[in-house]
C-alpha cells in the first residue's frame, strides 16, 4: 500500500506540474506584451530625452556662436583703430567678396559713373573693398580713382 501511494503522489505532481507549467505558459504571452508595451515606453522617453538634450545643445551652440561673433566684432572694431589695418582688410575683402557682398546694390549692372555717385558716405573700409573687387574684376579708373580721392578726403573715418 505504500507504494501505491507514493505511486499516486508522484502521479499528481507531475500532472500538478504539468497544469503549473501550463498555466505559466499562458501567462507569457501576457507578461511579454506587457515587457513589450514597457520598452516602447521607455524607448519613447529615450527619444523625448534625446530631443530634450539636442534643443539644450542648440541652445547653448547659438549662444555661444552669437558671443564669439560679438567678441569678433568688437575685436575687428578695436583693430580697425589701427592706421592702416581698415584699409588692407578692404582691400584683402575686396579681392575675395563676391558683387551681391559689396556695399553698393548690384555693383556689377551698374556703370561706372553710377557707382562714382555712390561711393559718397561709405567708410574706408567699404571703399578700400570696392577697390579691391574693381581691380579684380574691370580694373575701371574712373571707379578707382574716385575712391582715391575719397579716402585721401578722410583719413579719419575708419568703420
Amino acid at each position: 500500500m505504500g507504494l501505491v501511494k507514493e505511486t499516486q503522489r508522484s502521479m499528481y505532481a507531475t500532472v500538478g506540474a504539468a497544469a503549473w507549467m501550463m498555466d505559466t505558459m499562458r501567462t507569457v504571452p501576457d507578461q511579454m506584451g506587457r515587457a513589450w508595451q514597457q520598452r516602447t515606453q521607455w524607448m519613447n522617453r529615450a527619444g523625448e530625452a534625446y530631443e530634450d538634450l539636442t534643443e539644450r545643445g542648440q541652445a547653448v551652440m547659438g549662444g555661444a556662436r552669437q558671443e564669439v561673433q560679438h567678441r569678433a566684432g568688437q575685436i575687428g572694431e578695436q583693430a580697425r583703430r589701427i592706421p592702416g589695418v581698415a584699409r588692407a582688410e578692404g582691400a584683402i575683402t575686396g579681392r575675395v567678396v563676391d558683387a551681391n557682398q559689396l556695399p553698393i546694390a548690384d555693383y556689377d549692372g551698374l556703370t561706372a559713373g553710377e557707382i562714382v555717385q555712390r561711393l559718397q558716405g561709405l567708410s574706408r573700409r567699404e571703399l578700400q573693398m570696392i577697390a579691391g573687387y574693381e581691380k579684380r574684376n574691370r580694373a575701371r579708373a574712373t571707379v578707382l580713382h574716385r575712391i582715391d580721392e575719397l579716402l585721401a578726403k578722410s583719413p579719419a573715418k575708419t568703420t
